[in-house]
């Protein structure tokens, strides 16, 4: 059910701290979404915003120091950042500046160890006589050629090949120019001495571990830290809502807003008890867009929010609330799709399997898997469909549970296709039945029955064209219905002819769009039989004439592992396709439902407590 929406408008003084009050005050109300006049764009927003990125930082490294058990946390003496003026910033700067002398030494260690690395290859070369043959006008160039790289060096007097590194040849060009060079990846040469490496390595690895030290002492404080940050969060929503508000003058700032009509009692309370001003009305015409949707469904529809969240479907606020048929039929959907009650129950062992791992907490997402999961098995034991083994659907207890019109092996596939086109009908049907019932208090509710009479009209036809099924002579007389009731009723309004002449024009189209969307549901069988005969493919791939030797053994079970889990992902990826699609497009289509809404996201403060710090900068 789509809940009703009342439009506010909140007037405040237009004071930095009285804003700062009451828009804080609203935040921890929790209940008004806030419809922008503009994009909130001030400095002070870009300096908090800029501030808490800095603060988050700080607690991240504090966080990832305090890990590392390795790291004994420093004795030095501290200023009291709890007592001091802003000494959440000081406490902030003085983990950022020592973090960043930590990167320093550690990057500084590794080019020192690389370079200790690159002696141990090369060999005690010394600096200094490098630099001084530059001097005289000769430079040492270095490379590592593999084998056939080797044959390609010229013959030249100033090559030389030093010896080997591993597989990779170690080659010396002794140039007389700095730009001359062979055709090869060089190898650099370090710029420290080999004899001052151990000493240095060992000096920075200390400062490295000395900085490591004083951060995880400065941990202590962590909690000032977080307290900061709740803040300087809070001072971001609120100017962000702040600046999404028009000022009428210096004196005066509003904001324009929607809230559920529940609520509305509670929010008059608060803005009279804060003396702030207000308007609470219906929605006019021209809001109906803003108007955010807000669903309130029975626990047992919830379960199906994570697809059409997944999805980002939200029906816009004057459309009709389609969860509980979305869910039906995607759960029936689901059966059909993936066919196989083996695969059913590889699909429920492993949400007990994570969900166990969650210590079984209460998820709606752990409940339609639940959901799906027992239908892809109730489906797959009234087809007699296991694993796509017909041996297995033939056993005694299987074999007596199975609907002999409906199994996957031997079943009447006429019978099969056409069950598939009055689940379309009955699924569009019930759009237009929605409808009607929205209309109970209009004409136009006439013409929506209309339509359920054309559309049986249209399944009918659809048999006749792809099953060669007679059709019926009442077909007749469900177009012609169907048809009175729409272009009569389509359109009530005050120039009746005009407005059944638009619904005659109309008509010829969206016919046809109604029997292209019965012919869709076709894709139910299409998509569940690919399921089956590709399981039976990998299991005659796999076991052929039978195990025979071990090799044939171990092969077969590779192939049925490897097949029916490739199938089981591509049954997964049609539920997701198809499943979703005829739900979205061809029944919400029916019901005049685009998916167009906003979500109801009312303006909330997670920290519930008020917090009157204006006076401090950001």
């Amino acid at each position: 059910m789509i809940i009703k929406m009342k439009k506010v408008l909140l007037f405040t003084t237009n004071s930095t701290a009285e804003v700062d009050s009451d828009l804080t005050r609203l935040g921890q109300l929790g209940i008004v979404h806030i419809s922008p006049f503009q994009p909130a764009q001030d400095e002070s927003i870009d300096r908090v915003d800029a501030r808490i990125k800095q603060m988050e930082k700080a607690i991240s490294v504090l966080d990832s120091v305090a890990e590392m058990a390795h790291i004994e946390a420093a004795s030095e003496e501290l200023e009291d950042y709890e007592n001091i003026d802003r000494g959440e910033i000081a406490l902030m700067e003085k983990i950022l500046d020592t973090e960043y002398k930590r990167v320093r030494y550690r990057n500084h260690l590794i080019e020192l160890e690389n370079a200790l690395d690159w002696y141990n290859q090369w060999g005690d070369i010394s600096i200094k006589e490098i630099e001084d043959l530059k001097a005289a006008g000769f430079f040492v160039k270095l490379y590592l050629l593999d084998k056939q790289e080797l044959k390609t060096l010229p013959d030249q007097d100033n090559i030389y090949h030093l010896g080997k590194a591993g597989e990779l040849n170690q080659v010396m060009l002794l140039a007389e120019k700095e730009e001359d060079s062979l055709n090869f990846e060089e190898v650099k040469i370090p710029q420290f001495e080999y004899a001052e490496l151990e000493e240095s390595i060992a000096e920075t690895r200390r400062k490295r571990d000395e900085k490591l030290s004083q951060i995880k002492q400065l941990y202590n404080f962590r909690p000032i830290l977080e307290h900061a940050l709740i803040e300087r969060i809070r001072r971001y929503d609120v100017r962000t809502i702040q600046y999404e508000g028009q000022a009428i003058d210096e004196h005066v700032r509003y904001w324009k807003g929607f809230i559920p009509v529940k609520d509305v009692d509670t929010f008059i309370k608060e803005a009279e008890e804060h003396s702030w001003g207000y308007i609470v009305e219906d929605p006019s015409e021209e809001d109906l867009e803003e108007v955010p949707t807000l669903i309130k469904s029975p626990r047992w529809v919830e379960r199906i929010r994570p697809v059409m969240n997944f999805m980002g479907l939200v029906p816009g606020y004057e459309e009709i609330d389609v969860s509980r048929i979305f869910l039906l039929f995607f759960t029936f959907f689901t059966g059909i799709l993936v066919g196989d009650a083996g695969y059913g129950l590889v699909f429920f062992l492993l949400t007990l399997l994570v969900h166990r791992s969650r210590k079984f907490t209460k998820k709606v997402e752990f409940q339609l898997m639940y959901t799906l999961s027992g239908s892809i098995i109730l489906w797959g034991v009234l087809t007699g469909t296991y694993f796509g083994s017909e041996k297995i659907a033939d056993l005694w207890v299987l074999h007596h549970l199975k609907v002999d019109a409906l199994a996957s092996f031997g079943g009447d596939n006429i019978f099969l296709q056409k069950l598939m086109f009055m689940i379309g009908a009955v699924h569009m049907s019930i759009g237009h039945l929605q409808l009607a019932w929205r209309y109970n208090n209009s004409v136009k509710a006439l013409s929506h029955l209309g339509w359920i009479s054309v559309i049986w009209g249209l399944y009918t036809v659809v048999n006749k064209m792809v099953l060669a099924i007679d059709i019926p002579e009442i077909t007749m007389w469900l177009f012609i219905g169907g048809a009175v009731l729409i272009a009569l009723f389509s359109n009530p309004g005050r120039n009746f002819f005009k407005g059944m002449l638009a619904s005659l024009g109309n008509l010829p189209l969206s016919i046809i769009n109604g029997f292209s969307d019965i012919i869709s549901y076709i894709r139910l069988y299409a998509v569940g039989l690919a399921t089956v005969l590709m399981a039976t493919s990998f299991n005659e791939m796999a076991i052929g004439e039978g195990f025979t030797t071990v090799a044939s053994v171990v092969g077969g079970v590779i192939i049925l592992i490897l097949g029916h889990g490739l199938n089981i992902i591509l049954a997964a990826m049609a539920v997701i396709v198809h499943g979703v699609r005829l739900n979205m497009l061809e029944y919400s289509g029916h019901a005049n439902v685009e998916f167009t809404g906003t979500e109801y996201e009312p303006f909330k403060l997670k920290n519930n407590k008020l917090k009157n710090n204006n006076s401090k900068k950001d």
